[in-house]
């Protein structure tokens, strides 16, 4: 079982007839309640069915799902990928079939003829290509030029060109094809990468605006504590229970807290207008949330164990973008050793054709009327391979260096989920202590109140008391914000993926 703790955020208000322990602050402007119930829903994902905040009050999650459907740098970095698909497309240019024509017409001069054809070819996968054409070729052409004159119908013809030894498990079209998917996915992990940082921005942005709200709440009940006093000191003054100088004091303390609830008040604006940047409407306009929306609950929190830290820092490492764009880095790193060796082998091609012509004979020899076939070997072999040689040492070079970054990074990322989790346990135990702080500082004004109707204390020294309680209740709010400001450092430190594209 996770351990749980109730966090307390208001303190006592006194009336005239009560003491302060009988009574809490009223907490109408921000629909809160005397205990703020913790609920496991702090991050979306954790729990299967996290439990609904408060009519009215904004959620965490509403937070987040305006930051993945309308934070503007979510758009540039979703663009950066279709412009990594761009790339691909165009590698994939260098298979597209090519269709070609040609007319050469010599009507004047002793050799007047023409020439026309067409045809199309297709770079295979596996290396070379494959062709086919037609040609028809008339008149009377120069005796070097024999070659360009055909039967009446024409001539049909299919050819191919195969690689044996260099271009056959690599060449230039599938590197450039191969290269681009491996850039795509650096890419990819990149936007993963700002997509969690984003995410944990948004996060810290609404606790933050969620504790600054409560400690406008607690400075709001400290000020009702001494304006509720007013009608109490002046009847004891006019019996003669207290000096006129309680009444001033007083009136000192309502001016002091006034002001620092104008101070609290600022804050919590600030904390708003930093959220819009992620909170935002339908028509993805930036929105200041008002202070009634700050929620009445607030998620429970526990330690991070050693089997979950253990847990979690293994799936980081799988999952990480950091880690996936250095996969993908070394996978063009090899891709690129590869084709380096390729460059160093000897050329050794296969080609053939078969040909045809039609119709009727264009001479009186018939030359050109056999069913024609050809096969053949071209063979070519670098000398020096200062090319291949060169690329080779630069492709060992920066495996070596990815491999040694990869190192790095997978122990960067271990030591980053460590301190988070060291920081999201020392929050929860700041928490624990902050709990007890309270209660004893209630306890202690409670008494002193008792005093104070007594006669056996002075206004100022209750003011200590009061002021202790709102201090006790303002660390354990400092304590909440920083464990949930930790967590989603934790989060997204073991998360891999932020958002569904």
């Amino acid at each position: 079982m996770k351990p749980k703790s109730k966090v307390s955020l208001v303190s006592y208000q006194a009336s005239q007839d009560q003491t302060l322990a009988d009574h809490a602050l009223d907490t109408s402007d921000l629909n809160t309640t005397d205990d703020v119930n913790i609920r496991e829903s702090a991050f979306p994902g954790e729990q299967p069915n996290p439990a609904p905040m408060e009519t009215g009050s904004l959620s965490v999650e509403q937070v987040l799902d305006s930051v993945a459907q309308c934070y503007p740098e979510i758009e540039v970095a979703i663009n950066d990928i279709e412009a990594a698909e761009g790339k691909i497309l165009s590698s994939w240019g260098q298979f597209d079939s090519n269709f070609g024509a040609f007319s050469i017409s010599q009507p004047m001069g002793f050799y007047q003829n023409y020439h026309n054809g067409t045809g199309i070819s297709q770079p295979l996968w596996g290396g070379g290509e494959v062709y086919g054409s037609y040609r028809i070729g008339r008149g009377k052409f120069e005796p070097w030029y024999g070659d360009r004159a055909t039967d009446e119908g024409g001539e049909f013809k299919a050819g191919f060109a195969l690689p044996l030894l260099k271009d056959r498990g690599i060449d230039a079209r599938r590197t450039g094809v191969r290269s681009a998917e491996a850039g795509r996915d650096q890419v990819v992990a990149d936007v993963e990468s700002r997509l969690l940082q984003f995410q944990r921005f948004a996060t810290q942005a609404y606790w933050d605006w969620v504790a600054s709200g409560q400690a406008v709440q607690i400075q709001k009940q400290l000020l009702e504590l001494a304006q509720t006093r007013v009608n109490q000191i002046n009847e004891r003054i006019e019996k003669g229970d207290l000096a006129i100088i309680a009444r001033i004091d007083n009136e000192r303390f309502i001016a002091k807290r006034l002001n620092d609830l104008i101070k609290a008040r600022r804050l919590l604006e600030k904390a708003a207008i930093k959220m819009s940047l992620f909170y935002r409407d339908g028509n993805c306009m930036p929105v200041i949330a008002q202070p009634e929306q700050v929620p009445d609950d607030i998620p429970d929190a526990w330690r991070i164990t050693e089997g979950q830290l253990d847990s979690d820092t293994n799936t980081a490492i799988a999952i990480r973008p950091e880690l996936t764009a250095l996969i993908a880095a070394r996978d063009q790193a090899c891709l690129d050793l590869q084709y380096a060796n390729n460059l160093i082998l000897p050329k050794l091609d296969v080609k053939g054709y078969a040909a045809k012509d039609v119709g009727a004979l264009a001479s009186s020899l018939g030359d050109k009327q056999p069913f024609q076939l050809q096969l053949g070997v071209v063979a070519e072999v670098p000398i020096q391979r200062r090319e291949g040689l060169g690329k080779i040492r630069t492709a060992k070079a920066k495996l070596s260096q990815i491999d040694a970054k990869t190192r790095f990074v997978t122990d960067k990322i271990r030591a980053e989920i460590q301190d988070a989790a060291s920081a999201v346990n020392a929050a929860y135990d700041q928490i624990q202590q902050s709990q007890k702080n309270v209660e004893l500082a209630r306890r202690s004004l409670q008494f002193g109140r008792q005093l104070f109707d007594a006669g056996d204390i002075d206004l100022i020294e209750l003011n200590i008391y009061e002021n202790s309680v709102a201090d006790a209740e303002l660390q354990l709010l400092e304590a909440v914000f920083k464990y949930f400001f930790n967590r989603a450092t934790y989060e997204t430190a073991k998360s891999g993926s932020a958002f569904e594209r």
